[in-house]
């Protein structure tokens, strides 16, 4: 089985759902997480991240995460982990001046 059948695409608005290419069918997302592009090194990921930052951020529950086991148990449920965040580039010209 290639890496291209194995993978998990989600909604783009529903995120919650999406395609699972290896059976063909829509599922939801804790069980396309298991076959998700980055499934099979995601221990290793999440590993360096938390040894690098100390933390790393779920998205879907809006709350940072220090232990490796709990970061595991959010992943396995599909959601959204990260270290690096969206910069915002016009923050600094829609937040009023304080004087």
């Amino acid at each position: 089985m290639s890496e291209s059948e194995e993978e998990f695409i989600p909604h783009a608005i529903h995120t919650w759902i999406g395609y699972l290419k290896v059976r063909g069918i829509v599922v939801i997302k804790d069980e396309g997480a298991r076959y998700g592009p980055y499934s099979r090194d995601t221990e290793r990921r999440l590993k360096e991240a938390l040894s690098t930052y100390g933390w790393v951020y779920c998205v879907d529950c809006k709350q940072p995460i220090f232990d490796l086991r709990e970061a595991m148990e959010h992943a396995k449920h599909g959601h959204l982990l990260t270290n690096r965040f969206m910069p915002d580039e016009v923050a600094p010209e829609e937040v009023p001046m304080v004087s």
